[in-house]
């Protein structure tokens, strides 16, 4: 069994509160913070981002200390749908991303956060969600807090502590995080990946070339992202392997991560008849530059319809940057999600549909290199697998703050 004893290095930093749902977003703060760095060089262009973002690695170089922070506000409205036709509702989060170098090739990561509204999603319920950051409210808490130990030249890397394994796993080009790219849950991650909520957890990964890697990883499958879980460590188990290519076709990269899970938690059957302990599901996510503008995604999984109401699920769309000449910083995306119900599940609820599906269209205006308006388009049918349900249709516009 892992030891978890790491954990105790920041128990005197953790703020407790009530268990409650956390915000989910696959890029970290300091990810994030990377990205429009490296969009800022690329643009040319002088900008008191690019002085900060100097002064911050002066910083990171003297301290062994980085740091980043995002303020993520989404507004939604509601344009069509059965009975909730023009309520509007909004989610917010803050997130504080510190990593303390300690010794060659080991960092101490850290986030602070604060939660708060579920959005739309409370007046329309569906399996894809219209947005990944809705949950409940949740005062400031650390959800995150690991050590990584890099070795080898950096082609073996350990992780260990409080975990949100969606960093690592699933990971995509084109859909990967509601802060910076789609707002459906449906378009972040892989919904037949059981990811468990941030708690404590390990991984391995190891990188024998530029090409090709492998990791592996085990987490609390019974988290709770606002609770350190110590308590609850060893009650359940989520088990995850990634084998991952990728290869470069001249300029144009492409990502192929093809994903096996194995959660040990005893769940209900979904036609209610007995438990079971042992679930497997299996996975790919792929992406490929198809010019130097434009991105093409594919997701597909597969998971065990006896325990899971969805059985099958694929996505897929594109990205296309500086989709206005001149607009060097901005993009656009596009693309759709289906949720395919399992037999048992529609035998179970009278009236359900085969599966949902989901469509968005999201347009990334950047004022600058820290901030970011997205106007955003959703269109959902056979709502929450109910194929008496109307179409929904949603609209909302999210600022991102982030340096």
């Amino acid at each position: 069994m892992i030891k978890y004893r790491i954990i105790y290095v920041g128990l005197g930093l953790i703020i407790l509160s009530a268990p409650m749902r956390s915000s989910e977003a696959s890029l970290t703060p300091l990810e994030i913070s990377s990205q429009e760095e490296e969009k800022s060089k690329e643009s040319g262009e002088k900008s008191w981002f690019k002085d900060f973002s100097a002064s911050r690695e002066k910083f990171a170089e003297k301290y062994g200390t980085k740091f980043a922070f995002l303020l993520n506000y989404t507004q939604q409205t509601i344009l069509e749908s059965a009975n909730d036709k023009g309520k509007s509702a909004g989610v917010w989060y803050w997130n504080l991303e510190l990593a303390q170098r300690l010794w060659q090739g080991a960092e101490l990561f850290v986030e602070f956060e604060v939660d708060r509204g579920k959005g739309v999603d409370k007046f329309l319920p569906t399996f894809s969600v219209f947005n990944d950051n809705s949950g409940d409210d949740a005062n400031l808490y650390i959800p995150v807090l690991y050590m990584e130990q890099k070795l080898l030249e950096d082609k073996v890397a350990i992780a260990a502590g409080k975990v949100d394994l969606s960093y690592w796993f699933d990971c995509n080009e084109v859909g990967n995080s509601a802060d910076t790219q789609f707002f459906s849950s449906a378009l972040v991650n892989n919904l037949t990946i059981p990811f468990p909520a941030k708690g404590i957890g390990a991984l391995a990964s190891f990188k024998p070339y530029e090409w090709m890697y492998f990791q592996a990883a085990a987490a609390t499958a019974k988290a709770e992202s606002t609770k350190i879980g110590i308590s609850d460590a060893f009650n359940s188990a989520f088990f995850i392997n990634e084998l991952g290519f990728s290869p470069s076709f001249g300029a144009l990269k492409g990502n192929y991560r093809f994903i096996l899970g194995i959660n040990h938690e005893k769940l209900s059957y979904v036609d209610g008849e007995g438990t079971k302990t042992n679930s497997l599901n299996w996975a790919f996510s792929f992406d490929q530059a198809v010019s130097q503008r434009i991105t093409l995604f594919l997701r597909y999984g597969f998971t065990d319809p006896k325990v899971r109401d969805i059985e099958y699920f694929w996505s897929c769309g594109g990205q296309i940057l500086e989709p206005i000449p001149g607009r060097k910083l901005d993009c656009l995306g596009v693309a759709v999600a289906q949720s395919i119900m399992g037999r048992d599940f529609r035998q179970a609820n009278e009236g359900a549909s085969r599966c949902e599906t989901i469509y968005e269209f999201y347009y990334n205006f950047s004022l600058n290199p820290a901030f970011t308006l997205t106007p955003d388009i959703q269109i959902v049918t056979d709502p929450n697998a109910n194929k008496s349900a109307d179409i929904e249709v949603v609209c909302g516009l999210r600022l991102l703050l982030s340096f």
